[in-house]
C-alpha cells in the first residue's frame, strides 16, 4: 500500500488520535486506518441524505462556509 503523507496537522488533531488509539491498544497505523474507514464509511453513507432538522441545515450550511474559506 502507499504511504500517505498528511502535513500541517493541527496538534489538536494529532492528540485526539492518539488518545483514540491509546484507549484500544492500537499502533498509530492502526488508528489512523481504522479512523479513515470509519469516516470514509459515514461520508459515503449520509453523503446524499438531507439533513432532517433545522440545527443539523445550520450546521451543514456552517461546515460549507468553513470549507469555502482559504
Amino acid at each position: 500500500m502507499p504511504d500517505l503523507l498528511i502535513a500541517d496537522v493541527d496538534p489538536l488533531l494529532i492528540e485526539r488520535v492518539r488518545r483514540i488509539g491509546l484507549r484500544r491498544g492500537w499502533t498509530q497505523r492502526q488508528t489512523l486506518i481504522a479512523l479513515l474507514e470509519s469516516g470514509l464509511f459515514h461520508g459515503e453513507r449520509v453523503g446524499d441524505s438531507h439533513f432532517a432538522n433545522p440545527e443539523q441545515a445550520a450546521l451543514a450550511e456552517a461546515i460549507a462556509a468553513l470549507q469555502s474559506l482559504p
